[in-house]
């Protein structure tokens, strides 16, 4: 146990996996001793006094093959200079892109090197300390030889450790001991590491929960803003001049994968041993550390209060805080809370970048796509994340009221200015939504077997989304572009107008689109278009009935028809969003199969969008127009010769550039419908309603496919024990060509009867292709599984699968034990 180990400890301590990286200015060569017990602990030590260059190279290259996509990587930047003190010597610093997204060594009063040494070493030894520095004697070995007699060669066997903070934290760890010889130097430890702690006990088990109580009770009063209350002063707690070490000793308490289900049991046990959850529950800040469960619901309320006050940066500070930390990974009600208050931190960004109110419709259209459309993936996946929830806390009403109240006050403000703009919508071809013109024909001219996918109500952010979920598995072979929805965007006029230019004239009564004057209206009706117009053998199928072995080896033209999304929005409103996830998951499945059919290309086309909102409101509903000859009659749409009203906004087909034959098109203005209760529609003019996807596959890759092999473990073993109902699996690949291109594998979750009883979660999960994304360059990762809570067995079995030939990869069977 010396000072360099414990240096070393603080070291690693400020890199987390939302900072990585920690830049040390060190102008007199103090710590660069320490830098080969870094790399002996797995950093990647850049040291840049051998060359800039050199050094300014290797940290991009470690930065971009193994930093941005391994989690638990970690680098330093060695400089032996001072740090910089103003702009200019910033703007000189070759490394201050990798600074930003990390620490600096020093920072604050707690990292001078005197500080440092007085966390350090025992009070009993800080007069002795203040000599040392008062004298100029405070090398490393000047500062050990004050813990000369103090060595515990019995805990270091016992528990493996070096330092102080190695033998503390390893000794939390261990789960028996044949005796309790070591008890008596462990007091004596206690007495100079930390003062105040009964060390006593009659098993391992006791003196663990002495010690357990002392470290987490500590860190609470020592982040406490708030004066501790009188019942609690008699509890043991470290001086606070040891504040620093045991801040240390929790975040390494807290960030151990194997101590994570243990430190959960302890620190509830804790909480409620003292009863903390009562006696703080009218506090308003508990500190900045998160050390019992309790303090979610302070975080939660200052999380909103943020929200509401403007505050994104302090927002974005405190959810990344609780993401990364040990109560997310652990409890479901505050992983579900995190969870949505990612996405009302992506749509408050999205409304803070704000509106692109001047331009032309082109203009107003690319903002949308780059921009404006983050909003109605951020609310929709809020709502399908709290409507799919299990538990969450109290806190979420107030949420969902700020998020509700946010998205409408942004959309009502961004459908007046499309609504403006949409005159202009016959000057813009370039977005016509014409699959089958622009992409199927062609391809299908040049000998390729196509699948052309219509999916009714798939509005843009949803295709773009699920177009950059499916990137990985076809990279550089996915491209998606937006187009406006033909006019009024009802199906059956959508739809035909993929496959040519048509006209809207009245049939019996009802306004049917028709091409060569023949009426295009039905699925049928398009299937019989399509084989005439190609001549090539079209196969047609439900998106719900698609059967692999069903598909005929002769078929050039494979037509995939897709309502889920659509049936979900008409049937069930807000509840059907966690079925429109379902219906992504489908397609993603159906563009695997289709490359294992030796389809070409796959083109995913959509008839129209769709407008979603939390609720009908009074004001909502307005009178239809009065008129006559009445052929189209929508939620948000009349066609026929009709009246203007101050509710409507009017166009003849003219106007519009299309062939109808009306007198009108008149449409309600903003987000009013004409039908009393609607709050799911598309027949509108909106860009959520009207701006939609063209997406196009190239379903065959040319690249020669990554060999790799894969192994799982639990807890760096192949055998143990589950005791959590959220663990922690490591996934170790290893790839025989660093340059191949990234693999996508699935994780099985089965359990006593070899039914699914869990699914993976995390950064590397991509819940739309239920894969998990590897890169070559990734040689570990670490993959949480979160178990149903009604599963009552005894094992839990985690399989490994390729996600293209579905070949078992690798299998951990564990034993499963959760009260």
């Amino acid at each position: 146990m010396d000072i360099q180990g414990y240096i070393l400890d603080r070291w690693m301590a400020k890199m987390k996996a939302e900072s990585p990286v920690l830049t040390i200015y060190d102008k007199d060569g103090l710590y660069y001793n320490i830098l080969p017990l870094a790399v002996e602990k797995g950093i990647k030590v850049i040291d840049t006094t051998k060359g800039l260059l050199h050094a300014r190279l290797s940290a991009s290259r470690f930065w971009s093959n193994e930093l941005s996509l391994n989690k638990d990587s970690r680098m330093i930047i060695y400089r032996r200079r001072p740090m910089p003190t103003n702009n200019r010597d910033w703007v000189e610093e070759p490394f201050i892109g990798f600074i930003k997204s990390g620490g600096i060594f020093p920072f604050g009063a707690e990292d001078r090197y005197e500080n440092i040494c007085t966390s350090f070493i025992s009070p009993a030894k800080h007069k002795e300390l203040k000599q040392l520095f008062a004298n100029g004697t405070t090398s490393f070995n000047m500062i050990n030889a004050l813990l000369e007699g103090a060595a515990f060669p019995g805990l270091e066997q016992l528990t493996g450790g070096k330092s102080a903070v190695e033998i503390t934290v390893n000794l939390l760890s261990l789960t028996s001991s044949e005796d309790l010889k070591w008890q008596s130097e462990w007091k004596n430890f206690a007495e100079i590491q930390y003062p105040g702690l009964d060390a006593s006990g009659l098993s391992l088990k006791d003196i663990q929960m002495k010690l357990w109580s002392y470290l987490l009770f500590s860190e609470f009063v020592f982040d406490l803003p708030e004066a501790i209350p009188s019942n609690l002063q008699s509890v043991a707690i470290a001086p606070i001049e040891m504040k620093d070490k045991i801040f240390l000793i929790c975040d390494k308490l807290r960030n151990q994968i194997n101590l994570r289900e243990t430190y959960v049991k302890y620190a509830n046990k804790i909480a409620e041993q003292l009863n903390l959850s009562e006696i703080f529950i009218k506090s308003k800040h508990l500190g900045n550390r998160v050390t019992f469960s309790f303090e979610n619901s302070v975080e939660y309320d200052r999380f909103i209060a943020y929200l509401k006050e403007g505050n994104q940066t302090e927002a974005h500070k405190l959810c990344n805080k609780n993401i990364n930390d040990v109560w997310y990974q652990e409890d479901s009600e505050i992983s579900s809370f995190w969870k949505l208050a990612s996405n009302a931190l992506l749509l408050t960004d999205c409304i803070n970048r704000g509106l692109k109110s001047d331009g032309n419709l082109q203009e107003l259209v690319d903002w949308y796509v780059h921009s404006g459309c983050d909003a109605d993936y951020a609310f929709r996946r809020f709502h399908t994340e709290r409507l799919g929830a299990i538990n969450t806390p109290k806190q979420v009403k107030g949420l969902t009221d700020f998020v509700n109240s946010r998205y409408q006050e942004f959309t009502e403000r961004a459908v007046k200015v499309y609504q403006n703009t949409i005159k202009e919508l016959k000057d813009c071809v370039q977005l016509k939504n014409q699959g089958c013109v622009q992409e199927v024909y062609p391809a299908l001219q040049a000998g390729k077997r196509v699948v052309l996918v219509m999916v009714d109500a798939f509005r843009y952010e949803m295709g773009k989304n699920f177009a950059q979920s499916i990137e990985k598995r076809f990279k550089d072979r996915v491209k998606y572009e937006p187009k406006i929805s033909y006019l009024p965007s009802v199906t059956r006029f959508g739809m035909a107008n993929h496959l040519n230019n048509i006209v809207l004239d009245v049939q019996s009564g009802k306004l049917q689109p028709m091409i060569d004057s023949k009426v295009v209206a039905s699925p049928e009706d398009r299937i019989d278009y399509l084989r005439a117009k190609t001549g090539v053998e079209v196969q047609d199928v439900r998106l719900e009935d698609f059967d692999p072995s069903a598909i005929n080896e002769n078929t050039h033209l494979l037509v995939v028809r897709s309502v889920g999304i659509d049936t979900a929005g008409e049937n069930d409103k807000l509840n059907g969003l966690a079925s429109m996830e379902r219906e992504l998951i489908r397609l993603a499945r159906l563009t695997d199969d289709c490359k294992k059919l030796k389809f070409d290309q796959a083109v995913f086309v959509t008839d129209h969008g769709y407008m979603l909102l939390p609720a009908f409101n009074t004001g909502n509903l307005i009178s239809k127009p009065a008129g006559s000859d009445i052929v189209l009659e929508e939620s948000r749409v009349l066609a026929g010769n009709l009246n203007e009203t101050s509710d409507t906004i009017a166009f003849t087909p003219t106007q519009l550039g299309e062939d109808i034959a009306v007198m009108k098109l008149s449409y309600a203005k903003d987000f009013t419908v004409f039908k009393r209760g609607e709050i799911y529609f598309h027949e509108g003019l909106s860009l959520q309603e009207n701006v939609v996807p063209i997406i196009k596959i190239d379903l065959q890759e040319k690249k020669e496919k990554s060999q790799f092999s894969l192994s799982l473990t639990y807890k760096g073993k192949t055998d143990g024990t589950i005791f959590t109902r959220r663990p922690i699996i490591n996934i170790v690949t290893h790839f025989t060509n660093l340059f191949a291109e990234d693999v996508s594998i699935k994780l099985k979750v089965t359990g006593d009867n070899n039914q699914v009883i869990g699914t993976p979660e995390g950064m590397l999960y991509n819940d739309v292709t239920e894969c998990i994304d590897i890169s070559p360059s990734i040689e570990q990762c670490r993959q949480l599984i979160c178990i149903d809570d009604e599963y009552q067995g005894s094992t839990v079995t985690i399989t490994a699968l390729d996600a293209e030939t579905n070949a078992t990869l690798s299998t951990l069977k564990l034993n499963f034990e959760n009260d």
